[in-house]
């Protein structure tokens, strides 16, 4: 389950994170802010009008917004271990520093 959380952690920071996802060449904070909001609704509406009703843009929109929080959640567990240098966590890291050399050595 950690090793699941810990993907959601970093997925979230290669999405979520202004200052590593493509956005982060905006100096401006609040224009990322705003673009990621406005990349959000836009999605919502690809969504509506792919399931072809404009009546799922209201679901679409909750449930970005329930993922988001999900995402929001399990980030602010993972970013205070990383910042309590949690064992678990440091633990966890290893490991996955372990599998991934593993994997490029064969």
């Amino acid at each position: 389950m950690k090793k699941i959380g810990l993907w959601i952690y970093d997925a979230y920071q290669y999405v979520f994170d202004s200052t590593k996802n493509p956005i982060r060449h905006i100096p401006d904070p609040t224009s990322r802010m705003f673009i990621m909001t406005i990349l959000a609704f836009m999605w919502s509406g690809v969504f509506a009008v792919y399931l072809g009703s404009i009546l799922y843009f209201g679901v679409s929109v909750a449930a970005h917004i329930i993922l988001i929080l999900m995402f929001f959640f399990t980030v602010a567990i993972f970013y205070d271990a990383e910042k309590n240098k949690s064992s678990w966590l440091l633990r966890l890291r290893s490991e996955q520093a372990k599998e991934a050399a593993s994997q490029r050595h064969g």
